[in-house]
């Protein structure tokens, strides 16, 4: 099977070889801390003694994707630069042997072809087929890895989907056990066995033990399986089944077998992607640019858009949100090489950086629990702490699938929120080693919603504002975040896709400060939510009681803005105290009602 000019031991020994990142100085640390400290200021400032605080935000925030998007295509032109260098080598191919050989030595360059690695579960299958075809476009994807998280009958479907979109230079592998449960069962061992020895545990080397294992493993089954990876007639792009667990199971395993496949390849990069997400040409290419050229890069994700945007009135109103929201706020931080979240969707990887955080990522535990649903942001803490830089290649775009109904919508970016806290509250060392431009970016999301939140709910019960509102502040910052993203987001909407822009306004930031609040309560949940799109899977009922952890909260916090406005309208009429309560009992009755019947009672 090891058909290059490696050794099958040379390449799983540099398969299974980690690298550490980077080491950041004990000064840097230091100044890292003291610009977090000099942040809190900052913020306040520019928010409590500001006339125009919201307009004033989206100003900065501009600031930083305009820097951002310098920085990004400033890695482009290093990369190219080093294309340039390339051909000139190649000029020089006859002159003197010594001469040559110092050239390369000194031109060396990465390799701009990935591994890409597309994991999912119960997909639907004309869905995973459009995804399927996609890498076909893609001249920088040398080999398609794809995990499906299931080997029952309901999921034979998405492997007949691969066989029909790859006939040709493919193969089907069952996993016997999860990768991810063989790596916890080898960690546990080493642990014991120094503990029966008396011996002081390390758990670094327990999980590199653990990784070289998996490694050893991977490569035993391709050996087994003889499918000639890397020869002409050899296979190209395989499917992996295993029991099923969860995303990030899957998404071990087939890490693991993308290391291995990358080194027989001479590969240095992993493309990671779901199921459901639509590459363009050049999707992988650009996002795998911009980190390409800087060996201290060890991770890159893209922007997205939204390829089901015509299917219901919420998603019209997502892909808005799409444009609007994400682009500018996933671009603050990322400008200093901080970015705090890889996107499942679109992320690229720098395969020296993974080795070493795999397995810790893998049995991440947070408030006692085992978390298995904040793979992508946890991913990215990982690669942050160990000194990594991770890049947004802002002006890239990759289409994904967005849920279709509003309880569908506020299930993910309930999870997605908690994933956020999370990492962003209960990995207080990221910010030693990182930017301080990222803590200031997480104390905005973080405190920002939950300042909100707290202000209306104080207001309907007292009557008293802690926070003043200016519509003129709040209409001015919509005439400049729209305005900007017309000249300059890379999704250019037009026609009827600029009429759900101000409406999508509404629908992101009115349930915004519940869905913080509770997914901040709610920390320690670990359930998906949504289901797959695959006709058994969306047929299954979840129960009432369900249904109001997960939706309720909306009902509850719909009813609270209902009744605030009707207090702010009985104040403006100069009703009477049990007008005005009559008022605020009947709008938040009716407000609730509305909200639970598009999410609980839609079920």
């Amino acid at each position: 099977m090891f058909t290059d000019k490696k050794s099958g031991h040379d390449a799983g020994h540099r398969a299974g070889t980690a690298t550490h990142g980077h080491h950041v100085p004990v000064f840097r640390q230091l100044l890292n801390v003291l610009g977090c400290v000099l942040a809190i200021p900052l913020y306040y400032f520019t928010t409590a003694h500001s006339r125009y605080p919201i307009s004033l935000d989206i100003i900065i925030t501009i600031a930083f994707t305009e820097l951002n998007r310098y920085v990004i295509e400033g890695c482009r032109m290093a990369f190219f630069s080093r294309e340039q260098g390339l051909d000139k080598r190649r000029a020089l191919q006859e002159k003197d042997d010594r001469e040559v050989f110092y050239l390369e030595s000194q031109l060396d360059r990465p390799r701009i072809e990935c591994v890409a690695a597309v994991v999912g579960w119960r997909e639907d299958p004309d869905l995973y087929a459009r995804a399927l075809e996609s890498y076909k476009s893609s001249g920088t994807c040398a080999f398609l890895l794809a995990g499906i998280d299931g080997d029952e009958a309901e999921d034979r479907d998405m492997v007949r989907v691969f066989n029909k979109v790859y006939p040709e230079h493919s193969a089907v592998i069952q996993i016997p056990e999860p990768f991810g449960e063989v790596a916890e069962r080898v960690r546990s061992k080493a642990i014991a066995q120094n503990r029966h020895h008396d011996q002081p545990i390390d758990e670094t080397e327990a999980d590199a033990i653990a990784m070289q294992y998996c490694i050893e493993l991977a490569k035993s089954i391709l050996i087994e399986q003889d499918l000639r990876i890397g020869a002409p007639d050899g296979v190209r792009h395989l499917c992996l089944k295993q029991r099923h667990m969860h995303k990030k199971g899957i998404m071990f395993t087939a890490y693991v077998f993308s290391l291995v496949i990358a080194d027989i390849l001479g590969i240095e990069f992993l493309w990671s992607s779901d199921s459901d997400t639509i590459v363009f040409p050049d999707s992988l290419e650009r996002t795998i640019n911009t980190i390409a050229a800087d060996a201290d890069a060890g991770g890159a994700s893209s922007g997205l858009v939204i390829h089901n945007s015509q299917e219901t009135t919420i998603t019209k109103l997502a892909s808005a949100v799409y444009w609007g929201e994400l682009y500018l706020t996933r671009s603050t931080p990322a400008c200093t090489g901080t970015s705090d979240c890889q996107s499942g969707p679109s992320t690229a990887f720098r395969l020296a950086a993974l080795g070493d955080i795999l397995v810790p990522w893998y049995l991440q535990r947070a408030l006692g629990k085992r978390m298995i649903v904040n793979e992508d942001r946890h991913l990215t803490t990982n690669l942050l702490l160990r000194g990594w830089k991770v890049m947004f290649a802002s002006d890239v775009l990759t289409a994904t699938d967005t849920p279709t109904t509003m309880a569908r919508w506020l299930k993910q970016q309930v999870r997605w929120a908690r994933a956020t806290h999370i990492e962003s509250l209960l990995h207080p060392r990221v910010y030693a080693t990182s930017h301080p431009l990222l803590f200031y970016s997480m104390a905005k999301r973080e405190f920002g919603p939950a300042i909100g939140a707290i202000a209306i709910i104080w207001y309907l019960f007292t009557s008293q504002q802690l926070v003043v509102f200016s519509a003129t502040d709040l209409l001015l910052r919509i005439l400049i975040g729209c305005v900007y993203n017309l000249f300059r987001n890379p999704d250019r909407l037009t026609g009827k896709g600029l009429l759900w822009v101000i409406p999508s306004i509404l629908f992101y930031y009115i349930p915004l400060p519940a869905v913080h609040l509770w997914s901040m309560m709610t920390m320690g949940a670990d359930g998906w939510g949504t289901s797959m799109r695959a006709s058994g899977e969306r047929a299954r009922k979840e129960s009432l009681k369900t249904a109001w952890f997960e939706t309720g909260f909306f009902v509850v916090w719909m009813g609270i803005l209902g009744g605030v406005v009707a207090k702010l309208f009985g104040i403006y009429f100069c009703m009477v105290w049990h007008e005005r309560m009559a008022a605020i009992l009947v709008s938040t009755v009716m407000v609730s009602f509305g909200a639970w019947r598009i999410t609980i009672g839609a079920l």
